[in-house]
């Protein structure tokens, strides 16, 4: 089963989001194998250098989920997972906290992705990026999720 990780800065604190990110953790137990760190939260510099060290004990691809990064549509998305899983790459994709990633951090993926040129708080981008990565996994299994 293909492993992917979430490295995420500070626990999801609003219920009805945290709630959102819970069913779609569950759903993608059937397709992949999700594991999450999350990383405490603290002021920019802490939760920076936390990424960075979370990242020295990373192996496999690493994804940095930011604003500034490439946009994909969910199938294109999806075609990337899947390709990822086919050649038997681990994935960790980086979410950062309230201050969001710097250079450093996005010099360390092999991918910048961006979930929306919107800035979002992190919280509901934790949410969206488990439900399309959850929508890439229900497309490449032909579910009509997706339609």
């Amino acid at each position: 089963m293909h492993k992917i990780t979430l490295l995420s800065v500070g626990k999801v604190k609003t219920p009805w989001i945290k709630d959102g990110c819970e069913v779609f953790t569950e759903r993608l137990g059937h397709s992949c194998d999700l594991s999450e760190r999350v990383l405490s939260a603290g002021d920019e510099k802490e939760e920076r250098q936390k990424i960075l060290d979370a990242l020295e004990k990373t192996s496999g691809v690493i994804v940095a989920l930011d604003d500034k990064g490439k946009e994909f549509s969910s199938t294109e998305f999806a075609s990337w997972i899947g390709k990822q899983r086919d050649s038997g790459q681990s994935v960790t994709f980086v979410l950062g906290g309230a201050y969001g990633l710097d250079d450093r951090i996005r010099s360390k993926a092999r991918l910048v992705l961006s979930l929306s040129r919107m800035t979002l708080p992190h919280e509901l981008c934790k949410l969206v990026f488990l439900e399309q990565l959850y929508r890439a996994h229900a497309i490449l299994a032909g579910s009509g999720y997706h339609h």
